[in-house]
């Protein structure tokens, strides 16, 4: 039971924090493994987390102001790590 909640989040977190691979490959022991595709694809119109890449969601609370324009974050680690450069981030923002 605990190892499949583990399983579970570990899978969560690979597939929300995955943008700079195409692919993830999660294995706990010899017998679970899943890969992950990441997709470039979006609904036009969608905003963003920048570093995560997660769809925007009301419920964030999380934001900054760069260049002028309201970024908005899924959480405060994908905040802290966009302000450490958020130059890397720029062009996830259009």
């Amino acid at each position: 039971m605990i190892r499949n909640t583990l399983y579970v989040a570990a899978l969560i977190f690979v597939s929300a924090c995955n943008s700079n691979t195409e692919t993830a490959t999660v294995t706990f022991g010899n017998k679970d493994t899943s890969t992950i595709a990441k997709t470039d694809d979006k609904p036009a119109g969608v905003k963003i987390d920048p570093v995560c890449e997660m769809p925007q969601d009301t419920s964030w609370t999380e934001y900054t102001v760069y260049k002028g324009d309201t970024v908005r974050f899924c959480s405060d680690v994908c905040k802290g790590v966009f302000l450490k450069s958020p130059a890397k981030y720029e062009a996830k923002l259009n």
